[in-house]
């Protein structure tokens, strides 16, 4: 417990921390300004603090995890409910519905979902924050879905279907499912939406300038690679809010 609390304080400064920081503005300064003791992060491109441009891409970037984490989970505790309640050749249908999708590469038809909605500007994908997040959603619930199917068919057998079927679906996943392996389910998926994201804009130069992430900073310095700071830098922080999340959920299970 004293480890998850400890994770849990550090993850709650990173986060208050840079809430603050993006509304409150630090001095700027000369352009592509390399670290120094008045810019600890040094300057970017637009001679903005990198404290500042830092901070706005970590909430942001939780944002977006946090999104996709919600709707994945709502989403695969409803159709895993449903499945495994109903059972039969319905549940094995369902099944196989969720198998069909985990099979089609997921970048790639991301991607090509994004050339629909976003607007190439040549390096770049300027593609809606929202609208990538709940299409990336649309696409990762598979996955838990059918792992939820089992265990509710499982907690279903020898019940009345009559009795089950009183109760909204949806309350039945989480109440089967419990508050721990919930948020089991929604730390992954986080996880999942902001590698998701990030593999997006590496690739395909997916983005959009007016919610800029850690991804967003790592496709800016792309062509500034003397320039470090500009993407080593995002490149750490990232790193550290995903092995947070992942040692989070890792302490919770244990709980």
């Amino acid at each position: 417990m004293i480890r998850l609390y400890v994770l849990l304080g550090l993850f709650i400064s990173i986060v208050t921390s840079s809430i603050f920081l993006d509304f409150y503005q630090l001095p700027k300064g000369k352009p592509l300004t390399p670290p120094n003791p008045s810019y600890p992060l040094g300057t970017y491109i637009n001679g903005e603090n990198m404290i500042n441009v830092n901070a706005v891409a970590i909430v942001n970037t939780l944002v977006f995890g946090s999104i996709v984490g919600i709707l994945e989970t709502l989403l695969s505790v409803t159709y895993g409910v449903i499945a495994g309640i109903i059972g039969g050749k319905v549940r094995t249908t369902m099944v196989r519905v969720a198998d069909s999708i985990n099979s089609i590469p997921r970048l790639p038809f991301l991607l090509s979902i994004a050339l629909f909605y976003g607007i190439p500007t040549g390096t770049s994908l300027k593609a809606n924050f929202f609208v990538t997040a709940i299409v990336v959603a649309l696409t990762g619930w598979p996955l838990f879905a059918r792992q939820i199917a089992e265990v509710i068919y499982t907690q279903s057998i020898g019940k009345s279907l009559r009795i089950i079927i009183k109760r909204i679906p949806i309350r039945i996943g989480f109440h089967v499912l419990g508050v721990k392996q919930t948020i089991q389910l929604i730390i992954p998926s986080a996880i999942d939406g902001i590698s998701t994201y990030t593999a997006m804009g590496v690739i395909g130069g997916v983005g959009d300038p007016r919610y800029p992430t850690l991804t967003t900073l790592l496709n800016t310095a792309s062509h500034l690679i003397p320039d470090w700071w500009l993407f080593l830098i995002p490149a750490i922080f990232r790193g550290i809010i995903l092995i947070l999340l992942q040692l989070l959920a890792d302490e919770i299970r244990r709980i």
